[in-house]
């Protein structure tokens, strides 16, 4: 995927950025790294507590946050969270959708409700809430990133359903990616790459966790230049997944134009993989 004489990405600042499950962990790294970068970022996630916690952070730091409490579990609020950003964010140009639930539940013992809760937040809600924002992405430009996982390619014991939704969320990314080839919008997933806490434990159950686990989670706001760059897409990559700590090293050392001369080296699929 070529990138010689393509744009740089853009600045986020001053456009709106959806980011899903940002009251903890990554997608609140993610967030703190856009406000800082000068976005109004939308908060998205159920817990109130923690989208209280990270927008107060924001706030204190001089960041411009809303915060939308909705549980994506649910059709009708994600319905409600795409018709709030397309009537408030028409400055809208990233969507981040982080959100995800891991829980394990080996095949012998699944049941439907365990499928359905993890299948409607980490790639219902990904797929339709894009689909529905999509037209407000495609009037200035923009970028989808859907945060996917080692079990986007991968197998683990007693996560079906979790493996499942992360390889979802992989083929749809390409997919959409060939139907945006040609426009003003990019598609691409991404993993974290760096040890941060797990998805599952909110930020009461970290703050309660044994020291020695804590003291490997590294503070996911280090992971900010590979979003920052994606965020800032306008279709000139499209359909790649990327191990954000590796992209985030790679900007550091070269900068934003060699990384996208080399992209073919740094991600980890490109399309052109496809034999």
């Amino acid at each position: 995927m070529p990138a010689t004489h393509q744009p740089l990405p853009q600045s986020v600042k001053g456009v709106d950025v959806l980011v899903t499950g940002s009251g903890r962990g990554l997608g609140r790294g993610i967030a703190r790294a856009m406000a800082a970068a000068g976005a109004r970022v939308w908060l998205a996630a159920e817990v109130s507590e923690e989208l209280e916690w990270t927008a107060s952070d924001i706030r204190t730091a001089g960041g411009d946050v809303r915060v939308c409490h909705v549980d994506l579990s649910r059709e009708d609020e994600r319905r409600r969270l795409a018709r709030t950003l397309r009537e408030q964010a028409e400055k809208l140009r990233a969507i981040v959708n982080n959100a995800g639930v891991l829980e394990r539940q080996p095949v012998a013992a699944l049941d439907a409700e365990h499928w359905r809760r993890i299948m409607s937040v980490n790639l219902e809600a990904p797929v339709f809430l894009t689909r529905d924002l999509l037209q407000l992405l495609q009037q200035e430009g923009g970028s989808v990133i859907n945060v996917s996982s080692r079990a986007g390619t991968g197998a683990f014991a007693g996560q079906a359903a979790y493996c499942a939704s992360k390889f979802g969320i992989e083929a749809f990314t390409r997919c959409l990616a060939l139907e945006l080839a040609g426009s003003s919008v990019s598609a691409n997933t991404v993993t974290p790459g760096l040890s941060i806490k797990p998805t599952s434990l909110t930020q009461r159950d970290a703050e309660s966790a044994d020291e020695a686990a804590r003291a490997r989670w590294n503070d996911p706001i280090r992971l900010g230049p590979a979003f920052l760059f994606l965020a800032g897409l306008r279709g000139q990559i499209n359909g790649c997944r990327f191990d954000a700590w590796s992209l985030t090293r790679r900007l550091e050392q070269w900068g934003a134009r060699e990384v996208m001369n080399r992209i073919d080296e740094i991600a980890e699929y490109t399309p052109e993989a496809v034999g």
